[in-house]
Parts: C-alpha cells; structure tokens; sequence
C-alpha cells in the first residue's frame, strides 16, 4: 500500500499565527522583491554562461553554484564559455556589471542597482541571471538565489522572481573564537552557509594564543594548560589574590589548543572567499591571560593565580605583545586588528611601577603605543569602548565594594576631555553598551542611547557590538553619523552545539537588521528563524539527515502507555514527534565551559533497544531538540530549537520534529522508549516516523515513488 505521505521538510506555518511567516523566499528580506507562480526546472542541459575570457571573479561564482546544485541536488551543470548572450535560454548568468556578458542583458533588461554590493536576481521560466553591481553584489545575489531553489517530486526547480537589493548598513560582522581542529570543517560550514546567506561581510575571530607562536612558543605552552587547569576545575575564570573580580578568560577559543600558522592562514583565505573580511581580535592591557601564563613578571599582580591584566608601566610588555602581533599579521595579512582594551578591572595601587600613576592617562598611553605600532604597518585599531564613557566606568575611578574580600579601587574612564584629546578618532569603537532595554537606571549606569550619541560626536565610526535583534530604535540610532553596522558575539567555543543553541537567533535576527529594512516584531522573527532551522542544521551536518533523500515518508507511529513505540525495523532514522510542558532552563555556553551541552536543560531521553540488547540514549535537551508545546504563544523568545522543525497539531498547540540518525545501520531496533527526568515538566510524544532502510535495485527517484 502507499505510505501516507507527510512532508516534514517543507516549513509549515502555524495555524494560530500566520501572518507571522515570511512572505519571502529569501532571507534577509530584499528591498524590492517580485514572487512569480513561475519555475524553471533544472536539468544537465542548462549551461552556467561565462564570458570567453571569464575572471576569477566569475569562475568562482560558476563553480560555487555547479558544486552546490551537484553537492546538495544531484543536478550536474556545466559552464560554458560564450561571445555573446543568446536570444533565448535556458541558461544561468552570473556576475557584476564587470562581466561583458552581465553588461549585455543589463543593456536590454535594467541595471542592477548602484550601491556598493547591490545586485538584482530575475529568475523565469527560462532564465536565471545574477547582476552585480560589484563582485560583492553578484556574491550576494548567488547568496539569494541558492535560496530559491527547491527539491520536488518531479525533479529541481528554481522559483520566478525578481529582485533588486542592496544593504542597508556597510559592516555587517559576526565575532567568534578561532575554531579548534575538531571543528575546523563545522567552521567552513558556517561561514558558507550561515555567513555567507545572511550576506554578513566581517568576521571578528578571537586569537589569544591559540596560533602556533614561533617566536614565543612558551605563549602556546601556557596557553594549553591554561585552558586545561580551567576545564578540569570546572571554572570560567580564576580570581584574584584577594578575591579580585578578574575578567572572564576565553580559554575556550581553539577549544583550548592551538593551530598551525598554514591553518589560520587557509582559514582565513577560506573566509575571504566568501567576500568576508577578517579581523583577529587579540586583547591587550586586559583578558590578556594568554601573554601571562608565562611571564608573570609582565603582570600587574604577578601572584595572582592566572593574572589577567599585563602592567602598561613596563616595557618589556609591549616586546612580547608586539611580536605576537607581528605574527598575525605575517599570517593573517589583517587591515583592521581589534585589541580589545576593555573591563580593566585592577585594584589600583597594587602595581608598584602604576602606583601613584592616574590610570586615564596609563590607558590613554598604552593605547597609543599599541595604535601607533599598528599604524606603521599600515593597520587600523579596533577597540571596545567602555573606558571611553565615565557613566558607565566611573570619573577616573571606580569603587569595588568587593563582597567577601578587600573592597578596592579600579581604574574609570577618560574624561571627554581626555578623549578628545588623547583617543585618536580613526579608531573603530565596539559600542557594546547600546542597551538600556527600556531601563532609565541603565540609562544612568551608562549604558542606553546616549553613548552613541556621544561617540558619534566625538567623531568615531562605532559599531555595535554584542548585538542583538530587540535593539529599539534601531533605524534612527543607526542614522547617527559614524555608526557603520553591528556585530553579535559568540563567547564560547565555536561548536555545533554552542552555535545551534545559543547563536541562530543573534546571527540570523542581526543579518536581517544589518542587511534588510524589513523589521518584523521578535515573535515575528522567532518564528522565521525556527522556520529556518531545519534548512540550517541540513546545511551545516556533515552527512546531511536520511530524511532528506526520502521524500515520502510513512504517518507516525503511535506512543503506548508506557510511552514506548515498538519499530522491529533496520532504520536509517527516527523523527520524534514531541514537545514539552513549558519553557525549560537555558543558559549561554560560556556559563559552563567544561560542560557546554548541560547549559541546556535535560528534560529526559529516549531509550533506543536494538534488538542485540545494546541501548543508546537520545538526550532531550531544551532549546536544542524541543521545546514547549505553547512555544508559538509566547511573544517572541531566543529559545529556538535548532535540531527540530515545527510541526503544528491539529489543536493550534506545537511538536517539534527532531530527527535523530541511527548510529548503528544494519541492527534491527526493536523498540524505543521516552523517559522524562521530572513531572514538573513532562515531555509529550505525539508520535515516530521512521525513515526505513531504502530496498535495494532503487535508484532514489523510483524509492521516490514507491
């Protein structure tokens, strides 16, 4: 008998909110799109045009497409070398108005538009053609059409539209730590396709010294056990002698190890493909725990058990920071460095060589010697600018009540004043102290709408850093003069897991801001990003789900009693159909760095049998794999599942479709059962699919139509 088909990999909108799902195809939303009932439908024979002498420009967008219709697909394009355009498709263009080709159906068709990464996409029946207005823009208008094209039953197509488009801010930046080796391949994933869609152009990498250092290696050395010494302490950071608040350590940045100078140095290239420039991000005068691990005597309280804050009194310490920054630059080839400079948080008059010394003109100084030694090599400087605002650090000082050790004083900020007349203004402010979220006590503390206000009078180009989606105001504050774009942070280890649950929110909600002036509410955009999450987690899988190759997928088994499901099958995969009671605990990686998976609450696990006896445990953990069945009525959340789809019940409450891939092909299971860790709050199985073991002789299209 046919199976009940249920097409799980189509996003489906919620019955009891739709306007809530995206009109558009593609995200972040264009500024002028046309959606046309139209396809054009893929086969061998359509040819990818390039001009008879194409530039690297051109070959790079042809064969990015060509691998991802043939990768993702299963279609095989070919390019093809033409004098002129034809009269007729079917055929795909690619490129900026630089390509004779593109310039040609510009003079018959419009002009793609002229800002700076602009481009227009028209896709009909028998024509697909990119448009850049630069090399950027046509990047970008591949970046929307890999959005358009879809897998049916008869076959590939790709949707009519027409689109003109173009950024609405020109630094659209992402921060995140240098990728361990493990995650090396998650992190070229990311960046091709979470990064490169969202048409993000800047990525911020935290370095510390988790870059093979040839010229100090003991950085390397101390670095490791540094890292080591936190994660089996279970600690973020260490405290001073007397209980001294230190600034947290970042120690996870390379998972704790080190790469090789011709990894960074293929990481980077690899990144700038995608037309993304990078900035390492290596801190100075604070977080600088990687210069000292070795050299204590460079520290501003050398007993301290891992120091954290170099003294900006002694020379010797600008020998070691400046080579370590040569070696970047040697490999990274960087036009921006960001250097940090932020939270500096010392007991003043520990130090004796700053004993006595006002700290505005200590930072003052040291910031200079670090920007001038940038300059020379023709690098700009990027700092965070916290000790630029006195509301927020204190009128040179700042008291420390210091609960449970000595109370003491730190360093403030600079004074206007001294701002104007010491800070040089090329250099580029992290304003992360943007949100008052409504507070007028924020307000007061520092932190609001008037510190951009102030920078921008002041002259700096600023950023906002540590972004977010719910920022207010956005379009005004952004009108500011000198305010260039925004940056979300990631500050834990740049893992599947930490940017599954804790970053596709930011990344995605942030991209829109950056590049889009479309501006849904945050229930609005929870729900677009959820959409999104299956087409992600398939993105960024190195295996891709099973499900995905079988369209036609039988209805759900049903949950017994106990709740247990009996399959008696070999199964490529199982799809839960499940959700919780209410909203579970969450946390960011960073809050528990030895342990990144329990800062999602365990709400239980299944118990897969095979039928040999042998039991795996599928863990059910929120914001990660489920969430609550009411989870739509909420007004807008950061808690996304990213390993699960949203699969409305017929009642308008939610389950969550997470697939999980069976480790063990070839074993019968024989059946599974759901245990849940509390009453308080129970997890709900609604159901399984199974994704069976395909029979042999079939090639996919006619598993398709069993």
């Amino acid at each position: 008998m046919k199976p009940v088909v249920v097409l799980l990999f189509l996003v489906c909108a919620i019955s009891s909110n739709p306007a809530a799902a995206s009109d558009s195809p593609i995200f972040p939303k264009p500024r002028q799109i046309e959606v046309r009932d139209e396809w054009l439908k893929l086969n061998k024979s359509i040819p990818i045009l390039l001009p008879q002498r194409p530039s690297s420009d051109d070959l790079s967008l042809g064969r990015f497409l060509t691998a991802e219709l043939s990768d993702r697909y299963g279609v095989a394009l070919q390019m093809k070398q033409v004098a002129g355009l034809p009269e007729t498709g079917p055929f795909i263009l690619l490129g900026s108005v630089s390509n004779p080709l593109v310039r040609q159906y510009c003079s018959r068709h419009s002009q793609p538009p002229s800002e700076r990464e602009g481009y227009s996409l028209n896709v009909d029946h028998q024509e697909v053609v990119v448009a850049g207005n630069d090399a950027s823009g046509a990047f970008y208008g591949l970046q929307s059409l890999r959005q358009l094209v879809q897998r049916s039953r008869d076959g590939v197509r790709i949707r009519a539209v027409t689109v003109r488009d173009w950024p609405f801010k020109p630094f659209r930046g992402l921060k995140l730590y240098l990728p361990g080796q493990e995650n090396i391949p998650f992190f070229k994933r990311f960046v091709r396709d979470v990064m490169a869609p969202c048409k993000y152009n800047t990525l911020i990498l935290e370095m510390n010294a988790a870059m093979r250092l040839d010229r100090h290696p003991e950085l390397n050395a101390g670095w490791i056990e540094f890292g080591k010494d936190l994660r089996y302490t279970r600690r973020e950071r260490s405290w001073g002698p007397g209980k001294q608040f230190q600034d947290s350590a970042n120690s996870d940045s390379a998972d704790g190890g080190v790469l090789e100078k011709e990894e960074v140095s293929e990481l980077v290239q690899f990144v700038r493909q995608h037309h993304i420039d990078v900035i390492p991000e290596i801190p100075s005068l604070t977080h600088s725990y990687y210069l000292l691990t070795r050299h204590r005597e460079l520290a501003e309280i050398p007993e301290a058990e891992w120091p954290d804050t170099y003294c900006p009194s002694e020379p010797a310490v600008y020998r070691l920071l400046f080579d370590v920054f040569d070696e970047y630059i040697e490999v990274m080839k960087p036009l921006v460095i960001h250097v940090g400079h932020d939270e500096w948080r010392m007991p003043l008059g520990v130090c004796p060589r700053c004993k006595g010394k006002d700290p505005t003109e200590l930072y003052a100084a040291d910031l200079n010697r670090i920007y001038s030694h940038l300059s020379t090599k023709g690098i700009a400087t990027a700092i965070y600018g916290d000790h630029l605002i006195e509301a927020l650090r204190g009128r040179k000082t700042k008291h420390n009540d210091n609960p449970g050790g000595q109370p003491y004083d730190m360093p403030g900020a600079l004074s206007p004043e001294l701002v104007n007349r010491l800070i040089p203004k090329d250099i580029l402010i992290f304003n992360w102290f943007w949100d008052s979220k409504g507070n007028e006590d924020l307000d007061e503390q520092g932190i609001g709408p008037q510190n951009e206000v102030n920078l921008s009078n002041w002259g700096f180009r600023q950023v906002f850093g540590n972004f977010e989606p719910h920022i207010a105001n956005f379009d005004n504050r952004a009108s500011l003069p000198g305010i260039i774009g925004g940056a979300p942070s990631a500050w834990a280890a740049t893992t599947t897991l930490n940017m599954g649950k804790d970053m596709m929110f930011s990344v995605l909600g942030c991209a829109n801001l950056l590049w889009s002036t479309d501006r849904p509410d945050m229930t609005q955009l929870s729900l677009m990003i959820q959409q999104r999450m299956p087409e992600l987690r398939s993105a960024l899988s190195s295996t891709g789900l099973p499900s995905q190759d079988d369209v036609a997928i039988p209805a759900p088994l049903k949950a017994e009693k106990d709740p247990t499901v009996q399959i008696e099958a070999d199964v490529s995969s199982l799809i839960f159909l499940h959700a919780c009671s209410k909203r579970g605990r969450i946390e960011p990686a960073y809050m528990a760095t030895w342990n990144f998976a329990d800062t999602a609450e365990l709400l239980g696990w299944y118990e897969v049998m095979y039928n040999d006896g042998f039991i795996e445990t599928v863990p059910l953990r929120y914001g990660v794999n489920i969430l609550e069945a009411d989870w739509n009525k909420g007004s807008g959340s950061k808690s996304l599942a990213y390993e699960a789809r949203l699969a409305p019940r017929s009642d308008g409450r939610l389950d969550f479709a997470f697939e999980w891939v069976n480790p063990r092909f070839g074993i019968p299971i024989r059946e599974v059962r759901l245990r849940s860790v509390s009453s308080e709050n129970p997890v709900t199985l609604s159901g399984v699919h199974v994704v069976h073991k395909r029979p042999t002789g079939l090639g996919r299209n006619e598993h398709q139509e069993k």
